[in-house]
């Protein structure tokens, strides 16, 4: 009876013991290659982009690669649940904004995974389809997988996070399409008015590669930002951009504003963490 009784004891705890397995802890907030599919500059490039895309929008994006998803607490889950629990045991995105996104890649299961926080509405799951399909997938079939990423977390950024941002009205298939549609016009210069907007900064410290030295006339000034003051949620920050001539070192230095940061917990306005964002089981999955 005693021998039952623990036989029975083991068949209903086993299972829930399995499903209690730790999830791995993130091994950054931007990065965690844990498949060690990406080799060093890589990861500091899709770092920088999701660190950009999050100063500059308040949006957090997350790239976790794995070899198997089994290797990591994942019991029976299927990549898309594993994806959801993964998104909010971390608490990936804005706790109020819950606007989070997860990239998943499983190398060994040959599955990828765009996990979007419960704020996106069906219509960005199609556009998270469409990412993994155009941007991701075919470089994965080629074992590319760094180029892979880099191209999928710029898609995310560009089709994903800067509409929903905006407030454009999107359609799973609107901006993919090659086709030109006057229609377009409008939600295309909303997208870009936006854009122009969040990296005008960006465009403006390019743009003062083609300007000329007042000094000694040469074309190619390049500029620095120094921050003084930091932001905070209540008050703007302040900084110092200094403009130099590599030709003749003459430098010319002007204060600037830095905008407040957002006032939510985590990462909102660009701080650095995760900020207890929630999934509810939306997004997209490839598997090549």
């Amino acid at each position: 009876m005693f021998l039952r009784s623990l036989v029975l004891v083991l068949f209903l705890v086993l299972p829930l013991m399995a499903l209690a397995q730790d999830l791995p802890q993130p091994l950054s907030d931007t990065v965690s290659d844990f498949a060690d599919l990406l080799p060093p500059e890589a990861e500091a490039r899709v770092a920088a982009m999701i660190r950009k895309t999050r100063d500059e929008t308040g949006v957090h994006i997350v790239v976790v690669t794995l070899d198997r998803i089994s290797n990591y607490g994942a019991a029976d889950l299927g990549i898309e649940a594993y994806a959801k629990r993964l998104f909010n045991t971390w608490g990936i995105g804005d706790a109020t904004r819950n606007d989070g996104i997860l990239m998943l890649v499983a190398r060994d299961d040959r599955a990828a995974r765009i996990a979007l926080g419960s704020a996106y509405d069906p219509v960005y799951d199609g556009r998270a389809t469409r990412v993994i399909d155009t941007a991701m997938l075919p470089e994965f079939r080629q074992d590319r997988y760094a180029q892979g990423i880099e191209a999928g977390v710029a898609g995310a950024v560009d089709r994903l996070v800067t509409p929903f941002v905006a407030k454009a009205g999107v359609t799973e298939t609107s901006g993919f399409a090659t086709a030109f549609n006057y229609m377009m016009l409008v939600p295309i210069a909303i997208v870009a008015g936006f854009f122009a907007l969040v990296f005008r900064r960006s465009i403006g410290d390019q743009m003062a590669r083609f300007k000329r030295c007042p000094t000694c006339g040469s074309v190619g000034l390049r500029r620095t930002r120094e921050a003084v003051t930091a932001a905070t949620a209540v008050a703007a920050g302040s900084g110092l951009l200094h403009e130099t001539c590599p030709n003749c070192g003459t430098t010319r230095t002007e204060p600037y504003d830095i905008a407040r940061r957002g006032r939510s917990s985590g990462q909102g306005g660009g701080s650095s963490g995760f900020g207890g964002g929630r999934s509810s089981g939306g997004g997209a999955t490839g598997r090549w």
